[in-house]
C-alpha cells in the first residue's frame, strides 16, 4: 500500500480498481448525504474560480493519512496543470513517481519498478482529481456537488462508488493554494501548494511522455 499512497488518491480511480470491487459506499453516512444535497450549489462559484486558471505551476507536500488520521506517508514534487485535461504530477519523495496526461492519453511512470501504464485520458477526468482542476465543463460537473464555504470548496461525487469521495479545494491569488482528496477507504491526502505560478506559459510537450526503453507496458485503453 505504501508505494500506492503518494499517488492513490489522485490516481485512486485506477489504482483503487485494481484492488477491490465497486461497493456501496459508507451506508451509514446516508442521512449525511442527504443533509448535504440539500446544501446551497456553489459550482457558479467554484467554475469561476477555474476558469481564471488556465495554467497553473507550483511544488506541492503532500501528506497522507489513514481513516484514523494516522500519518502515512510525506512526499513532495511538482505540478504542472494546463486546459483542458492536460497535467504532470512529479513526485520526487518518497520515491520518483510520474503521471502525465496529454488530454488523450494519461501515463502512469514508475520509475523504480520500471513499469508504465497507459489509459484513455477521457475516460479518466471525471474521477481523476487533478484532472478535475483542468475543465469547467458544466456537463462533467453536473455529476458533483459543490459547497461553497469562505475560501474553501467541498466537492462530493454523486455517484457514491466514486473512488474519489470528497475533494476539498482552496484558491488565492496564485490560484490553488491547498487541495484535500480523501478516498473511497477514506484515506486522504493533504496537498499544499508553494512557488505556484498562475497562467504560465507552459510548452505542451511538458504533457508528453515516450516510454524508455526496456520499460514494461500496460496498455489498458483499448480495456
Amino acid at each position: 500500500m505504501k508505494k500506492l499512497a503518494l499517488v492513490a488518491l489522485l490516481f485512486s480511480n485506477l489504482s483503487l480498481a485494481q484492488q477491490a470491487p465497486a461497493v456501496d459506499f459508507a451506508p451509514h453516512l446516508k442521512p449525511v448525504q442527504q443533509q448535504r444535497l440539500s446544501a446551497p450549489d456553489g459550482s457558479a462559484e467554484l467554475l469561476a474560480e477555474l476558469a481564471k486558471i488556465d495554467s497553473f505551476s507550483a511544488r506541492f507536500q503532500q501528506q497522507v493519512f489513514d481513516d484514523q488520521q494516522q500519518l502515512l506517508q510525506q512526499g513532495q514534487g511538482r505540478l504542472q496543470l494546463k486546459k483542458i485535461a492536460q497535467f504532470r504530477f512529479e513526485g520526487e519523495e518518497p520515491e520518483p513517481v510520474l503521471l502525465v496526461s496529454d488530454g488523450e492519453n494519461l501515463w502512469f511512470y514508475n520509475e523504480l519498478l520500471e513499469q508504465v501504464s497507459i489509459y484513455d485520458a477521457k475516460a479518466q477526468v471525471g474521477q481523476t482529481a487533478f484532472a478535475l482542476l483542468t475543465t469547467t465543463d458544466p456537463e462533467l460537473w453536473q455529476q458533483y456537488q459543490v459547497i461553497a464555504q469562505q475560501e474553501m470548496f467541498i466537492i462530493h461525487p454523486l455517484d457514491s462508488n466514486n473512488p474519489v469521495q470528497q475533494l476539498m479545494l482552496a484558491f488565492d491569488d496564485n490560484g490553488i493554494s491547498e487541495m484535500t482528496v480523501i478516498d473511497i477507504n477514506q484515506q486522504q491526502s493533504v496537498f499544499r501548494f508553494t512557488e505556484a505560478s498562475l497562467n504560465p506559459d507552459i510548452d505542451d510537450n511538458q504533457f508528453q511522455f515516450t516510454v524508455p526503453d526496456g520499460v514494461d507496458i500496460d496498455d489498458q485503453r483499448q480495456q
